[in-house]
């Protein structure tokens, strides 16, 4: 296998939050040989060096909330030709340095794409995926494609062992499954050694979410609810409670998640994303040319006023500033955070909206490098990779290669010179073209 050192790179250390300048850093076989000065360090002569001068290295990124495209084949299509839109698909998110991502609503499609990925068939992120959603009733019809009804704690049972079984990585829940059916789904979980993630269940709240210590909460689901400082008959309004919390509330809630050691993904990104009935003008940021049309209508075609109604939407944009400030007290008492950010909805493409997410992070009151960790070491750590997220010897070879420091300036994730990913080196425009001959 080809080795690689990046020379005269200025590399983020993401255990001290500093930047050391001038380092080598040799790659072999996939992982990382050894790093240190260029003026120490010396390198082999088999190797194929890359000029890091006035560069900045990172960990490759992770995405720990996305939805691949697609779910299944369409009407008439192949599973290659499926297969083939999956993997154009995940390439896109290496164009913003994103190496492993975690996929929110599996199906057997999405195995398939992270065997291809696993074994470098493919050219592509590293996948961790969820099973299909399991609810005991479907929030909104398309669920059906990715999603498996469960309507007795004996079906639920049954279900997490399958999808152990069947090789998935995680449990998902949704928000309208029986409090029952969860318990069994988080007792069976345990059981068996699978973690569950997902939304906060209605008739569980967040009070029960952090009692069965689920593993991740996605999008602060019910966080909204618990945050709402009104006492009294309050009606039982999603997002309203963003609107009627202080402070010292979400101290509270940000200390009671961080004693029962469960994480979030804020996918601060995607709320931002669903815009007021006066935003609606507001343009996205443009999608390069590059991609295909069918991706493009997968992230442009989402009819909002379907799913959220004009007043919940109104309120999302009116509670920004507290979503924020819940994500930054989770950060201030150590309770874990991960990036994510629901793509490809809402306009949100693959790799691109990572770098928005953690903009928004250090918007809501994060340093970069706390942000950065989120999409880097917090995610290895979450995922059991010990020692991954870091460039460091021994870890994965997944490095994006950028043109300035986002320790300095998170924005910096925007222009990249190129990622290391499978083992192999892809500048930037090899990326972008790799992506145009599959369409």
């Amino acid at each position: 296998m080809t080795a690689f050192a990046f020379t005269n790179a200025n590399m983020v250390d993401m255990t001290s939050g500093k930047t050391i300048l001038a380092q080598t850093i040799i790659v072999r076989d996939g992982k990382i040989a050894a790093v240190g000065p260029s003026q120490a360090l010396p390198v082999p002569g088999d190797t194929i060096r890359i000029d890091a001068t006035g560069k900045t290295l990172i960990p490759g990124l992770y995405d720990m909330h996305v939805h691949i495209s697609p779910s299944n084949p369409d009407e008439g299509e192949s599973m290659e030709d499926a297969l083939a839109r999956g993997r154009s698909f995940l390439q896109v998110f290496l164009t913003s340095g994103v190496t492993t991502i975690r996929s929110m609503a599996g199906t057997p499609l999405h195995l398939a794409l992270r065997e291809e990925a696993a074994s470098g068939k493919a050219i592509s992120p590293r996948i961790f995926s969820c099973g299909p959603i399991l609810e005991t009733r479907f929030t909104f019809a398309e669920m059906a494609e990715f999603g498996e009804l469960v309507t007795t704690p004996e079906a639920a049972r049954a279900a997490v062992r399958r999808q152990k079984a069947d090789g998935y990585d995680f449990i998902k829940v949704y928000n309208d499954i029986d409090a029952e059916i969860y318990d069994a789904i988080i007792e069976t979980a345990r059981e068996i050694g699978i973690k569950v993630v997902g939304h906060v269940a209605f008739q569980k709240g967040l009070d029960g979410a952090l009692a069965a210590r689920q593993d991740s909460i996605e999008h602060l689901r019910s966080y909204d609810f618990a945050a709402d400082t009104r006492t009294g008959d309050v009606p039982w309004e999603r997002y309203k409670g963003w609107l009627h919390t202080t402070q010292a509330r979400l101290d509270e809630l940000a200390e009671r998640t961080a004693e029962a050691g469960v994480w979030n993904a804020p996918t601060m990104i995607i709320d931002n994303n669903i815009r007021a009935d006066d935003e609606m003008d507001k343009p996205h940021d443009p999608l390069p040319g590059y991609l295909p049309q069918w991706m493009v209508r997968e992230m442009t075609s989402v009819d909002l006023g379907a799913i959220f109604s004009s007043e919940a939407r109104t309120i999302l944009k009116d509670g920004r500033a507290a979503r924020g400030a819940m994500v930054a007290a989770l950060d201030r008492v150590g309770a874990g955070l991960l990036a994510g950010t629901d793509c490809p909805g809402c306009g949100l493409m693959p790799g691109r909206s990572i770098v928005q997410e953690l903009e928004l992070m250090v918007e809501a009151g994060l340093s970069p490098w706390r942000a950065l960790r989120t999409a880097t070491i917090n995610a290895a750590e979450f995922l059991g990779e010990a020692g991954e997220g870091v460039i460091a010897p021994g870890a994965r070879a997944d490095m994006v290669l950028l043109d300035a420091d986002p320790l300095q300036d998170i924005s910096a994730l925007r222009k990249q010179s190129g990622v290391m990913a499978n083992s192999r080196w892809l500048p930037s425009a090899e990326i972008e073209a790799m992506i145009i001959a599959a369409h």
